[in-house]
């Protein structure tokens, strides 16, 4: 939640007063469910729970015809001081990221051998195909406007799912030579 509550704060912060709708339409735009596996669904939910924890206020309703109203938004004092502690916390603290992967490599042993390099080869191939996705996407999504931050986003996701693509590749390999599991 931390995260998604970072990504809005700071959509809100440089564009403020927002719609909800605006928020998602702005994080679409820079490609954050590549990065930061962000549920756009989640947005509402959480200016909700920051509305109510006054990191946000809610600056006007609309409705237009039978439209769903509209709420715009604004960060509050409080928000803005939850914004900078989230931004340096996540710039000077190094935390490891928890890939459900690893807990079922824990269980490798009880996979029959033919099912595991299946597994792999299929883990390579998707990290590879993945990896070439998201350096096409930095490609196509580079021009004069693009703020410079928006495709290291996409490349450090690249350079993590490369890194995913040699492991799976490496244990192949010491899985045919019979060294693993």
């Amino acid at each position: 939640m931390s995260a998604t509550r970072l990504l809005i704060l700071g959509v809100l912060r440089s564009k403020q007063p927002i719609h909800g709708y605006d928020v998602r339409r702005e994080l679409e735009a820079w490609q954050a469910e590549r990065w930061a596996h962000i549920a756009y669904g989640s947005i509402y939910f959480a200016l909700n729970k920051m509305a109510a924890e006054r990191l946000v206020k809610a600056v006007e309703t609309d409705q237009v015809g039978k439209r769903p109203a509209r709420t715009t938004y604004a960060i509050t004092p409080e928000g803005e001081a939850e914004f900078q502690r989230l931004l340096r916390e996540y710039w000077w603290e190094f935390k490891t990221v928890i890939d459900p992967f690893q807990v079922a490599l824990a269980f490798t042993k009880y996979l029959p051998r033919d099912e595991l390099l299946a597994a792999l080869h299929h883990r390579a191939a998707a990290a590879r195909s993945k990896a070439e996705e998201l350096e096409l996407a930095i490609r196509s999504k580079t021009g004069p406007d693009t703020p410079p931050q928006f495709p290291e986003n996409l490349r450090l996701a690249a350079d993590h799912v490369e890194v995913n693509a040699r492991w799976a590749e490496a244990a192949i390999e010491k899985v045919e030579r019979g060294d693993w599991p």
